[in-house]
């Protein structure tokens, strides 16, 4: 059976191309308990560990290291390519399993934690997954739409959470069109508890077409964050689909 090959979809369409760029800040934290990481331009995961726990910054790192790494093995299955709502299940209980060894650990046994935000991005399709009150917002055509429901009740306080339940949480699943110029966007709540869809939407009309413009909007992301009373921890990633000239 001949394993996923993304390179051969994304050959389908050579005039366009993704680019990515991510930022963070530490805020009034002595420590910084979010955490990004991504393969390949394909998959991009942010994590928030959860305060009120010990070892956020550990549950974190953790998650977006194994989300990646279960994409990029399971993705080779087609049965999971094929259907990757399929794959972003797996890669989840997959996070979750791996938090749940951490716990037996002597050192962490005490708790740990984490939401988590996990975007495949294809040629011309994003699916995302989601758990927690990490954010996605997609940008298009002059408008800006958040992507994603937090998983908090009426006080505040997450409802959901990798770590601290079953392994086999099923995150809540999203799929969109993702076209030349649209802008994803994945946030950790010390932005998107503080940046208004209406200032998102601005600042994103003024992001260019390179990586460099990407990153310059990830500072003034984080910046209007701290303008309008962040203390938290910050992070934000910024996919944008472009044409090639």
């Amino acid at each position: 059976m001949k394993s996923a090959d993304y390179a051969a979809e994304v050959r389908r369409f050579p005039k366009e191309a993704t680019l990515f760029a991510a930022g963070q800040r530490l805020g009034s934290r002595n420590t910084q308990e979010d955490a990004v990481a991504n393969f390949s331009d394909e998959c991009f995961a942010l994590a928030d560990g959860v305060g009120g726990l010990p070892h956020g910054e550990v549950a974190s790192q953790l998650a977006v290291q194994t989300a990646v790494w279960a994409y990029e093995h399971i993705r080779q299955r087609r049965f999971y390519w094929q259907d990757k709502k399929l794959l972003l299940k797996r890669i989840f209980r997959t996070v979750g399993l791996a938090l749940v060894h951490k716990r037996k650990e002597h050192a962490y046994n005490d708790g740990l934690a984490t939401t988590l935000t996990v975007a495949v991005v294809g040629p011309h399709t994003v699916w995302i997954g989601s758990i927690g009150d990490s954010a996605a917002y997609l940008y298009r055509a002059e408008v800006c739409v958040k992507l994603t429901d937090d998983d908090i009740d009426q006080f505040g306080y997450l409802t959901k959470a990798l770590g601290v339940s079953s392994p086999s949480l099923v995150p809540q699943i999203v799929t969109e069109r993702f076209i030349p110029g649209d802008v994803l966007l994945l946030a950790s709540d010390g932005i998107t508890a503080f940046v208004t869809e209406w200032k998102l939407k601005s600042l994103v009309e003024t992001i260019g077409d390179t990586q460099e413009d990407l990153g310059k909007g990830i500072d003034v992301l984080c910046d209007t964050g701290q303008s309008a009373g962040s203390r938290d921890n910050m992070t934000a990633m910024f996919v944008k689909r472009v044409k090639r000239e």
